[in-house]
């Protein structure tokens, strides 16, 4: 009796200990079964595309900004590194007095002469008197009281003052229209000690001179570049006659990390560089065209994506999801399955063409493909 109760109490504990291991393994077996992040296969938009590498320069590229004329410099602040500046804007401010002083010395003498001539003629009583003593001689030649020679000698003496208020009429149209030139001259050389931007907006890159130095006619003043922008993409031989001009491109800058921006061709240069590469034009598309300068830096570099070709309502899948160039992982009924597939357009920077292998609804695995092989049971977790 008692052993049969030992029996039992020994069979109870190994049941218990089975059940227990039971458990365990299916716990065990339940962590140790894959998760695959899958994307479910639908249909979209699939796209030919040509990749190339895109640099930005400004347009005209750098140029330098010269002084016309020579002097003190006054005011340099328009020309600190990095100013933004209008076209026609003031740079640099020379030093105007010694300038202003000719002008204001010029404007002196040239009013003092006027005021001279002005007096000579004004009522000249030289003029009548000698008109009068012509006229007396005319009557009394007439009379016979006087000679022919004196009635010459007076027509003489009043043509000599009537010459003599002529060349005094000359000398004030002269030194009027030399004072103009003179004047014309002195504010065109005070004009030119303002030194000007360039007829475009644009941004310093670098100052050439600061208050307070002496500079030459001819001096670089600093060194500017045009707000507007040149971006150009090298595209390999074998893809450039793909490019149209109007076609759609998506290109990325290193100088703004995951920013993309939009854009279009807009001309194709029909000459290769030495690697034999071929230089396009695009239009950067942007909400605000203002932006353009700060967005879009001198000197960046980056990639562009350009679409040649499009078919739409197409089965695509994400380019991460092949691997060995025409296999895909499927999960189906909780096992991977994988699967040759026939691709259409691959030249997408994220989607697949897909034209045989694979249909809408179907679930291929997109993430950690290295972890999994043909057969495996897993868990999915389904992606957007």
């Amino acid at each position: 009796m008692f052993a049969q109760k030992n029996n039992g109490r020994v069979l109870v504990k190994v049941a218990v200990a089975l059940l227990v291991v039971v458990v365990a393994g299916v716990f065990v077996w339940r962590r140790l079964e894959s998760v695959a992040r899958v994307k479910i296969v639908g249909r979209g938009l699939a796209s030919d595309a040509v990749t190339g590498s895109v640099s930005v320069a400004a347009d005209g590229g750098y140029k330098e900004v010269k002084s016309e004329a020579g002097g003190k410099v006054i005011d340099a602040q328009a020309i600190n590194k990095g100013e933004h500046f209008k076209k026609g804007d003031p740079l640099v401010q020379l030093d105007t007095t010694d300038i202003q002083r000719l002008i204001d010395e010029s404007k002196r003498n040239f009013e003092a002469t006027q005021k001279r001539i002005e007096i000579e003629l004004k009522d000249n009583p030289e003029e009548k008197v000698a008109e009068d003593a012509l006229e007396t001689a005319k009557r009394l030649l007439r009379l016979n009281n006087v000679s022919e020679e004196q009635v010459k000698a007076a027509e003489r003496a009043l043509n000599a003052i009537r010459r003599r208020l002529d060349l005094a009429k000359f000398d004030r149209q002269k030194a009027e229209d030399d004072y103009k030139a003179r004047m014309e001259d002195l504010e065109l050389q005070k004009k030119r000690m303002t030194v000007l931007a360039p007829p475009v907006d644009g941004e310093v890159k670098e100052p050439a001179t600061w208050e307070g130095a002496l500079i030459g006619q001819g001096q670089v003043i600093a060194t500017v570049f045009s707000n507007a922008r040149i971006v150009s993409a090298l595209i390999s031989e074998e893809s450039f006659g793909k490019i149209r001009i109007g076609q759609k491109a998506r290109l990325r800058l290193l100088s703004q990390g995951s920013m993309s921006f939009d854009a279009k061709v807009s001309k194709l240069l029909t000459t290769a560089d030495a690697s034999q590469r071929f230089e396009v034009y695009l239009d950067v598309l942007v909400d605000d065209p203002k932006k353009i300068p700060h967005l879009l830096k001198p000197g960046s570099t980056g990639e562009v994506t350009i679409t040649v070709d499009e078919h739409p309502d197409q089965i695509v899948i994400p380019r991460r999801a092949r691997f060995n160039n025409d296999r895909v992982f499927v999960v189906k009924n909780g096992r991977v399955e994988m699967r040759k597939v026939e691709i259409g357009f691959d030249s997408s920077l994220n989607n697949l063409e897909i034209l045989k292998g694979l249909k809408e609804g179907e679930q291929v695995i997109v993430d950690n493909l290295d972890q999994f092989r043909d057969g495996d049971r897993v868990k999915v977790e389904i992606v957007n």
